[in-house]
């Protein structure tokens, strides 16, 4: 056992207040083949930042574990290697400060520089991982995805150590970093040893014992665990006995879906009283589906309102329909029938929202919280910044949304609705 390659994405820049949201580790040995490979997504317990940058939406890990989930089995994986990084720097104060946060002490030097060791390679010049790889030839296909940059960083370390550097003192590209016991960065001191040097010092440390594989959830496998989280529904509902005749009205169910689908999410326990629901009214699946239909009308006249549906507004309808166990070519019959003149509408029990109800914003939205906070006050209601249990409304840009703000909001009971809901429900309340 020599190395492992080490890459992280995060929510942000910052070790002392972001979080790591994927891990992606490749192990090799003495001779630079790869023996094993470590992969997962995290919920950080909080939103996943750039979502433009890594691609890792707030929906995708939802269902994936903690890092005090992987931490004992990821702490047993570098254990006695060489932890090797592009940008070592930015990965370690990561890793330590996650670490830290669980209480688990790990022993990240001496570690490897791949962009510090690069100009010794390569020159002067430029030192991001893409393009090093690229003047190397080596596969880079899925930038900021963990395990994607670390098998490239492991490529390209092997390419450089296979030159003259690895027999020669690596000129400060090996670190040793300094850590207090919560993870906190006390500094860095460049070594100059070589390659052989560093391995040595790597397998005389503190070893730990093996842990046994914990449970992981990679980004390829996200899809599908969305997938079946968001067909939960459409599940119950094709498991109704056929009936023959209609039920005399859908608009209790309809009035529930309402409720159930206003932060745009159905939980196992939503699911199965709207299941109970259909079978107390006496509906087959055919009729529960017309009801979805019917739903994603409304929701669909709503969005063509203002004669414009914005490309948040159809990913709402398309991210509905999934909920509902329908599919895109039913929002694009949706919106060629409102199109068309019709006007669909559902019974509601509720009102959108009371004058005087605490409203609290957070994440990335459409539009300036200056503006949603405008809406609000015009519309009534009393924007805050910070969840209690006074909050009546947390509005969310993403719904899945792991902040600290959503979580509370849940915990509290506090009714919790995604951007394009909260612009519906000013419209009714209108």
């Amino acid at each position: 056992m020599t190395v492992a390659v080490v890459d992280l994405e995060t929510t942000g820049l910052s070790p002392r207040v972001d979080r790591v949201v994927e891990v992606g580790v490749v192990l090799l040995d003495e001779r630079g083949e790869v023996e094993g490979e470590f992969a997962t997504l995290l919920n950080p317990g909080r939103d996943v930042g750039p979502t433009g940058l890594h691609g890792i939406r707030a929906s995708d890990v939802v269902e994936a574990p903690t890092f005090a989930d992987v931490a004992p089995h990821l702490r047993s994986l570098l254990s006695g290697r060489v932890v090797v990084a592009h940008n070592a720097l930015f990965d370690l104060r990561f890793l330590a400060r996650e670490f830290g946060r669980v209480q688990l002490p790990v022993d990240l030097s001496p570690s490897l520089c791949t962009m510090r060791l690069a100009p010794l390679f390569f020159g002067p010049g430029t030192r991001s991982l893409q393009a090093l790889c690229g003047y190397l030839d080596i596969p880079f296909d899925h930038p900021h995805a963990a395990l994607g940059d670390a098998r490239a960083t492991a490529e390209l370390m092997v390419r450089m150590l296979s030159s003259d550097l690895g027999e020669a003192p690596l000129s400060g590209a090996g670190v040793r970093v300094r850590f207090a016991p919560d993870g906190t960065y006390r500094g860095f001191e460049p070594l100059d040893d070589g390659w052989i040097d560093l391995v040595a010092a790597a397998r005389a440390s503190a070893a730990v014992d093996p842990c046994p594989p914990c449970r992981t959830l990679p980004r390829e496998e996200s899809d599908a665990v969305a997938r079946r989280r968001d067909g939960y529904l459409a599940q119950l509902v094709a498991a109704l006995p056929a009936l023959d005749d209609a039920p005399p009205s859908m608009a209790p169910y309809l009035t529930v879906l309402d409720q159930v689908l206003e932060d745009r999410l159905v939980s196992v326990t939503e699911a199965d009283e709207l299941f109970a629901l259909a079978g107390e009214l006496g509906c087959s699946p055919e009729h529960v589906m017309t009801a979805h239909r019917l739903y994603l009308d409304a929701l669909a006249t709503v969005a063509m309102a203002d004669g414009v549906v914005t490309d948040d507004e159809h990913a709402d309808l398309q991210r509905v329909a999934g909920l509902l166990g329908l599919d895109d070519r039913d929002v694009d019959l949706a919106l060629t029938l409102v199109r068309s003149g019709a006007q669909v509408t559902l019974p509601r029990s509720l009102v959108a929202f009371a004058p005087g109800d605490r409203i609290v914003f957070t994440g990335a939205m459409s539009r300036t919280r200056a503006e949603l906070e405008g809406a609000a006050r015009a519309a009534g209601l009393f924007p805050t910044s910070s969840v209690s249990s006074k909050t009546d409304v947390l509005v969310c840009a993403d719904p899945h949304s792991q902040s600290g703000k959503a979580m509370k909001a849940r915990s509290l009971g506090v009714r919790v609705v995604s951007e394009a809901v909260f612009w519906e429900a000013l419209a009714v309340a209108a």
